[in-house]
């Protein structure tokens, strides 16, 4: 089954082509990868899919559900996310304190487990 589908995406920024009609399915449970040089818009993708920049053209699919027009948090909020490169975002946090940021928009019941005596 379909998990995630990349359907004629496209990003136009003015006159620069980003993102030119990119299409692929990822089944559930598949490793899939997106290589390519520096400035070749594999980031822009990734922005495109997770809501944090609309596409000009095209439709992101997840498990079924057209998300292409959705804000990025109710994105967010139905497991699609990226991380970034950068790792020195939280350095003065601990780690259980750079846990719970990462798991904001997951239950609260993963944090009662965390803390439980």
């Amino acid at each position: 089954m379909t998990l995630l589908a990349v359907q004629n995406l496209e990003k136009k920024f003015g006159g620069l082509i980003a993102v030119n009609d990119i299409s692929f399915e990822v089944e559930r449970g598949e490793i899939f990868t997106i290589i390519g040089p520096n400035g070749a818009g594999k980031s822009t993708l990734f922005k495109l899919i997770t809501a944090f920049t609309r596409p000009t053209a095209g439709r992101v699919i997840f498990d079924g559900e057209d998300i292409t027009r959705l804000p990025a948090h109710l994105v967010a909020r139905k497991g699609v996310v990226r991380t970034f490169q950068e790792t020195t975002i939280f350095k003065e946090m601990t780690v259980v304190e750079n846990v719970i940021v990462a798991h904001h928009l997951r239950s609260q019941l993963f944090l009662g487990v965390l803390f439980q005596q």
